[in-house]
């Protein structure tokens, strides 16, 4: 802020010193080349002036404007609800991790699809159930998508309340089929067959 107001009295001292080299100046000619000079040179300052003023954040460390919500404007996951379309045709709302995951894999025109009830407190974590699967989250796995014949085998098992617990990572392929891993165990799904394992 100082080095800005320097620079503000330095453009009003170069003004007037325009000023006064004008006024003394006999020769008209002269006075206008004096003049434009100034003028050019005090338009200079002016817009480094404005130009620091813009990025008097970074040199001066003040606070961030954005604040917590970060670069593109965007609030974090964990303070975001929303309503998206619910498959009975009323909204349902999401909120936190569950609606960055759903928000990530592609919303209502992702394999989930619609959401087919509000989201659930489970334990320490949240579950929302879509047309094509589940999303899971807790503190301690972050949000992941259970679907298919991994998630029936899952809820088989007692879903997130269960043995397996919470997801900790999406599907994912092995050989000759899927996997989903979660904080009790994983679940595999090879040649047409399930297979779980606790521990």
């Amino acid at each position: 802020m100082n080095r800005i107001n320097r620079r503000m009295a330095a453009a009003v001292a170069a003004l007037a010193a325009v000023g006064l080299v004008a006024s003394a100046c006999g020769d008209d000619n002269s006075a206008e080349d004096v003049v434009g000079s100034a003028t050019s040179a005090v338009e200079s300052v002016a817009e480094s002036v404005a130009s620091e003023a813009q990025g008097d954040d970074e040199t001066t460390g003040a606070e961030d404007t954005t604040g917590a919500e970060g670069a593109e404007g965007t609030e974090p996951a964990e303070d975001q609800t929303s309503a998206v379309p619910g498959a009975d045709g009323e909204p349902v709302e999401l909120s936190g991790e569950i609606l960055a995951k759903y928000n990530e894999v592609g919303g209502e025109s992702s394999p989930l699809g619609l959401a087919t009830g509000n989201q659930e407190d489970v334990g320490d974590g949240n579950i929302a159930e879509f047309e094509g699967g589940i999303i899971a989250w807790s503190p301690d796995t972050d949000a992941h998508v259970v679907w298919g014949e991994i998630r029936v085998a899952w809820e088989a098992e007692g879903g997130a309340g269960g043995e397996l617990g919470f997801p900790v990572s999406d599907e994912h392929p092995i050989e000759n089929g899927l996997q989903s891993d979660f904080a009790g165990g994983n679940i595999t799904y090879i040649d047409g067959q399930t297979e779980v394992t606790v521990g």
